[in-house]
């Protein structure tokens, strides 16, 4: 018994599901979010093994004028709560701001507007270089060898 592997077709799956891309947001949302606590808790580590007695130790005025002393953890956290006030509240005046500016009422308004006013970023059809991959080892090793390939046409002398 012998297959005919030439006009074998894989199937594709044809069902899509409708929430790929709030699965996607949440996913991406939950890493950064993990990466900036993360990244949070490793420099209080830090700090903290650096100068434990320094660390331990922080300075909040009072309202009578002495310095009474807070610990670097709330002095930290206290920090991170500022910072992300003023960040958030900042790019949303931004935000705010150019909707203003354009003078649009809806976000279909906006995206056509937008769209006008930025550059048309050029299609890629057909592909010119490769766009599927069997793993992270493969893309890196194609971005190398494509790194490699100009490097060498760089340096190489034009035979015209």
């Amino acid at each position: 018994m012998t297959i005919d592997c030439q006009n074998y077709e894989i199937p594709k799956e044809t069902s899509k599901d409708d929430n790929f891309k709030y699965k996607a947001a949440a996913f991406l949302t939950g890493v950064a979010s993990l990466s900036l606590l993360s990244g949070f808790a490793m420099t209080l580590g830090w700090a903290k093994k650096q100068e434990p007695t320094l660390f331990s130790k922080g300075v909040h005025p009072t309202e009578i004028g002495h310095a009474s002393l807070e610990s670097g953890g709330s002095l930290a956290m206290r920090a991170l709560g500022r910072a992300t006030l003023y960040s958030v509240s900042g790019f949303a005046v931004f935000c705010f701001g150019v909707w203003k500016l354009m003078g649009v009422e809806t976000m279909s308004q906006f995206r056509e507007k937008m769209g006008k006013t930025l550059p048309s970023v050029p299609r890629n059809d057909p592909p010119q270089s490769r766009t599927e991959f069997s793993g992270i080892r493969d893309l890196l090793q194609y971005l190398i060898d494509e790194d490699q390939n100009k490097a060498r046409a760089r340096n190489s002398p034009d035979d015209s």
